[in-house]
């Protein structure tokens, strides 16, 4: 039997373990805190919704010198976890989430086209970064998928002003990444243990509840995981980043868990001979998880 212990979203808070025996760690991304920058990122998003062409980024809203001064604290923050996690002595399998700080190259601002996630986690022994990677660990291939915030596809975004070449451009680039995927599944000799940042789209694990929230009411997962689910029909997926739901629910044959948010946040999977034999949550799953 093969125990992985799974952490939510930490957002640089310090996970409190409630199960003590595992074999390894999942950590579906966002370690590194979003103090200081969650605030300017909402005002950008603000403005992006209603002018999508606005050359502004998140930064130009606090200056360059204090979003430094905030990516570097939310580093700090994120290798504080790390080092946690790193401690137990086990594999600890993640993926980056939207607020690791990996390598944006679209960014007009240099700092932030440095690859600053992948320096941190090459500095921990036990910390493997799973992102566009595939790996054997007690009877399970690993694959991992990082960053992704919301639907790849635009369609699914409901933009305003969307022309129908960017619509193009953007399918051609989500066919290639999926066939990148595709070809990683098609790669796996053992059941696979799908680890994605994001949940599935519409997996009932993805719908914003938050009525603060700029897209309250819409399902913001990945339509590549949702994809991959429907074509390949992995034994497990792990995700987060949506917030509002902890718990697991059914897609086709798969299981999806949302590891949900913040340090008391636990599950407990157990696998046999390439079978789920039991997954334990702690505390009680919440919003659709209860499901």
């Amino acid at each position: 039997m093969t125990r992985f212990l799974v952490v939510g979203d930490l957002h640089g808070q310090i996970p409190r373990i409630h199960f003590k025996e595992f074999d390894a760690i999942i950590a579906p991304g966002d370690l590194c805190s979003d103090r200081g920058v969650r605030a300017a990122y909402q005002k950008f998003y603000a403005e992006y919704l209603k002018n999508r062409k606005t050359r502004r980024e998140w930064f130009d809203f606090v200056g360059k010198r204090k979003a430094k001064a905030l990516v570097r604290q939310s580093l700090k923050d994120g290798e504080r976890v790390l080092n946690v996690l790193d401690s137990f002595g086990k594999p600890v399998f993640l993926v980056p989430g939207n607020w690791d700080w990996p390598k944006v190259a679209s960014s007009s601002w240099p700092y932030l086209r440095e690859d600053h996630f992948s320096a941190l986690v090459k500095q921990k022994r036990n910390v493997i970064n799973m992102h566009g990677r595939r790996r054997t660990f007690g009877g399970v291939d690993v694959i991992g998928y990082g960053y992704v915030n919301g639907p790849e596809l635009l369609r699914f975004r409901s933009y305003d002003g969307v022309s129908k070449e960017e619509l193009a451009r953007n399918e051609q680039k989500y066919h290639r990444l999926l066939e990148k995927y595709r070809r990683l599944f098609s790669g796996a000799k053992r059941p696979v243990l799908f680890l994605s940042h994001n949940v599935p789209f519409k997996s009932g694990l993805d719908k914003i509840l938050d009525d603060h929230s700029l897209r309250f009411g819409f399902h913001y997962g990945s339509n590549l995981a949702r994809d991959l689910l429907d074509e390949f029909n992995p034994l497990l997926c792990v995700g987060g980043h949506m917030h509002e739901h902890f718990g697991r629910r059914k897609v086709g044959k798969t299981t999806v868990i949302n590891a949900g948010f913040g340090s008391r946040v636990n599950t407990l999977v157990e696998i046999v001979n390439g079978r789920l034999r039991k997954v334990s949550f702690f505390p009680k799953p919440y919003g659709n998880g209860r499901g």
